[in-house]
């Protein structure tokens, strides 16, 4: 607390009240009721600093819901934002600038606040030991409760002064009473009584809150590998969007919980225990007065706790730092992940196909020519692929709990396939121009080399040349005399084969990404009897205008044009011949199916017995997204919570013993109250205020002190924090004045103390230590 100067106005000198400043015990109290008593007494520093704290804890529950993980079938790991949250820690990140910059305004000044650290009991006596005036208010009270304390100080302002005038060394700084307070009070305390005793144990301190830190670790740890072992590793967990949210907070919100229930339990612990120790034996100056846990880096305080066998302080503050280490973790313990799922169905066909001795000259148009032969990537019609054609069919009784977007049905389809049955003929150039043949699409026989092409081809019905027993005669080759012309001889046929078909579900199209394969070992004879060739009409249009390719019909020219890749010069070439005759082959298929497709040849199943008779079996292999917990994460918290459970176990061990402090011993009030009615005001040189730390502990190394009942500078007995052995050299017994009525005045003249920190002062100067 600031209190350098005498106020100057009336809001100031409020501020300066002792239930604003001395008697405040910030650290005793928790953020919100702190955060409330720092509004009320405009202590903007205190109120910045717990907002800053609260603020920041918030932002650690928001950050570990701005990002989530997606894990795909195929182990591909998405991280993915939630842009509200995002948007919410820029809102938190800009309110915690505003809340810092006060802290900038209100400051202390350079010149500080006081001349040492007050955080360890020795600090604050030594800032205290030329404030003889507030110690004599206070004489008599080290067993008193703070009430009493208060009631001690009621209506007293106070302020610091730095003043010495004529004496070594030059400044002194004195905690001063301004006014208020003239009741009058006592120098003596009870007896020895033990009634009149104030208890001060805080929740903290209480064996039902060590044995809650267990339980509710031992709780957590079970809970977390229930979820883990029954369904968070293995088939996941439902959840919807709206609520995913929830499951990655709400585990955040618990252990940020359990992390600010350990972190209170730590404070309480570290700023107890030099006190603590005191009430349970005689302590050395390093182990007790000199002794703090506060304002440290916590590895720094938990190695000191080592170092001073304070067990219940290292466990603590272990608890503690593991505690805040669990949110972090918490982040990625629930993830979204695609769980593989089948689902067995029944496909019914809607359509069966059937014969015709129609001619399918109009079952395709130039369009469809277009998509399946012409373009670089075809488009196939739907329920055709290449050379095969499927049945229509629809899903029967499906289950309602899987989805049917984003899905793909597998099913082992009966398909039909328009082939050819060939053999294959090579002639010369010479013997082969001059024959005359039937076009497919003819009636009448045309040499199939006229005028001066060069080169010829086509498909025939029939040539006088040729056997009958074929009914498809495809001829290409030179017309030169060099040249040779190839024939292949077939007969057209359409058989059922098996086909592994995957479709999209919503709209049962062929996938593209998984083509569909044929099973060439399912072949067998079908009943559908049609005349493919018939579909060749509608090639006519194709490459009639170009003059490269004379001498080729609409077949032919279409096979140059399409995408297979059959240029003009290979056509010709009799090394290309097998080459040729696997286009040819596609190329009928092609048109085959697409002449299967049509409504000429497949007609819908009128009759539901037929339909239901002929059911194909089929199965959808889909994703669902589910929330599994991760292992990793899992096993790390189930470690931090297994080795705080054995803490909160030995914690129950080593738990203080000795006797309750009658009061917290937070504040600067309660603190001198302790030390009021102390012998060591006597081995506290002038100045003590301004030594170093290594000074004041040299100068006090080899005193022991006790908390509880000792005997007084009066002679009678007090209780507080008093020197019960000192092997230095001992200063002459002290002689009490009497107290002013006043008040203003008293306690201590004339003694003399030799120094014991070397460069301070010396044997040949040794000042009176008096207050008056």
């Amino acid at each position: 607390m600031i209190l350098d100067h005498r106020p100057t106005s009336v809001d100031e000198t409020r501020r300066k009240q002792a239930h604003r400043t001395i008697l405040l015990d910030y650290p005793s109290l928790g953020s919100f009721q702190a955060l409330t008593k720092g509004f009320r007494n405009r202590h903007h520093l205190v109120v910045a600093s717990i907002a800053v704290k609260l603020l920041l804890r918030a932002q650690l529950v928001l950050s570990t819901a701005v990002f989530h993980a997606e894990i795909l079938v195929d182990g591909t790991i998405l991280l993915r934002a939630r842009m509200g949250i995002l948007h919410a820690m820029v809102g938190v990140f800009l309110i915690l600038s505003g809340v810092l910059l006060p802290m900038l305004y209100h400051a202390p000044s350079s010149r500080g606040i006081a001349p040492r650290d007050p955080t360890s009991p020795a600090g604050t006596a030594a800032l205290l030991a030329s404030s003889q005036q507030f110690l004599a208010r206070l004489t008599g009270t080290g067993n008193a409760d703070m009430d009493t304390v208060a009631a001690r100080l009621a209506g007293s302002w106070y302020t610091t002064e730095l003043r010495q005038p004529g004496r070594k060394p030059e400044k002194m700084f004195q905690l001063r009473q301004l006014s208020g307070g003239n009741g009058t009070f006592n120098t003596e305390s009870p007896e020895g009584s033990n009634e009149t005793m104030g208890i001060y144990r805080p929740w903290t301190q209480r064996a039902r809150t060590q044995v809650t830190s267990v339980s509710v670790s031992i709780g957590l740890l079970a809970a977390i590998c229930v979820i883990f072992s029954l369904r968070g590793s293995r088939e996941g967990l439902e959840f919807s969007d709206n609520v995913f949210i929830l499951w990655t907070c709400l585990p955040t919100f618990i252990f940020v919980g359990l992390a600010i229930f350990w972190t209170r339990i730590d404070i309480d612990r570290r700023r107890l225990a030099p006190f603590l120790k005191l009430t349970v034996a005689k302590c050395r100056f390093q182990e007790s007065l000199g002794l703090t846990y506060m304002n440290e880096f916590g590895l720094r305080s938990a190695g000191k706790a080592i170092k001073n066998q304070d067990w219940t302080v290292f466990l603590a503050k272990s608890t503690a730092m593991l505690g805040w280490l669990m949110p972090i973790f918490t982040a990625g313990l629930f993830a979204i992940t695609q769980i593989p799922q089948t689902a067995n169905l029944q496909l019914q066909p809607q359509t069966e196909f059937k014969s015709t001795t129609k001619s399918l000259s109009t079952a395709i148009d130039t369009a469809v020519v277009n998509q399946v032969l012409l373009q670089e990537t075809p488009k196939y019609p739907k329920w055709t692929w290449e050379d095969i054609a499927l049945p229509q069919i629809a899903l029967t009784n499906h289950p309602k709990q899987w989805p049917l977007p984003n899905t793909q049905l597998v099913s082992n389809m009966p398909a039909l396939r328009a082939a050819l049955t060939c053999e294959t003929l090579t002639l010369s150039g010479s013997q082969g121009s001059k024959w005359e043949c039937v076009p497919v699409a003819g009636t009448k026989k045309q040499p199939i080399c006229k005028g001066d092409q060069a080169y010829t081809a086509l498909v025939a019905s029939s040539c006088a040349q040729l056997t009958s027993k074929f009914s498809l005669n495809y001829l290409w080759g030179s017309c030169d005399n060099e040249g040779t012309i190839s024939v292949l001889l077939c007969n057209q046929t359409i058989y059922e084969i098996d086909v592994h078909t995957t479709f999209h579900t919503e709209d049962f199209r062929i996938d593209t990404n998984a083509i569909p394969i044929t099973n060439s070992t399912s072949v067998r004879p079908s009943g559908v009897d049609v005349d493919i060739t018939s579909v060749y009409g509608a090639l006519d249009d194709v490459g009639a205008d170009d003059n490269k390719l004379e001498g080729l019909d609409s077949f032919f020219r279409t096979l140059v044009l399409s995408r297979v890749e059959m240029s003009l010069e290979r056509l010709v070439l009799p090394e290309r011949q097998n080459a040729v005759t696997q286009a040819i082959r596609l190329q009928h298929g092609i048109l085959g199916a697409q002449a299967l497709n049509s409504d000429m040849i497949r007609r819908p199943i009128s009759s539901k017995r037929a339909r239901a008779d002929s059911s194909i079996p089929a199965s959808i292999d889909y994703y669902i997204s589910r929330l599994t917990q991760s292992s990793v994460q899992t096993y790390v918290l189930a470690g931090l919570l297994a080795v705080t459970f054995m803490f909160g176990l030995l914690s129950l061990r080593t738990a203080p013993r000795g006797a309750p402090l009658p009061k917290s011993p937070g504040s600067i009030a309660a603190q001198a109250s302790l030390l009021a009615d102390s012998t060591l005001w006597w081995r506290l040189p002038d100045g003590a205020e301004w030594m170093s730390d290594e000074d004041l502990a040299r100068c006090l190394r080899r005193k022991t002190f006790q908390l509880g009942w000792n005997k007084s500078g009066t002679g009678g007995r007090s209780y507080g924090i008093g020197v019960v052995q000192d092997e230095g050299k001992v200063a002459r017994p002290p002689i009490v004045s009497k107290v002013s009525e006043g008040g203003s005045s008293g306690g201590l003249v004339a003694g003399r103390y030799i120094s014991m920190a070397p460069g301070v002062y010396s044997y040949g100067d040794i000042p009176q230590y008096e207050k008056t």
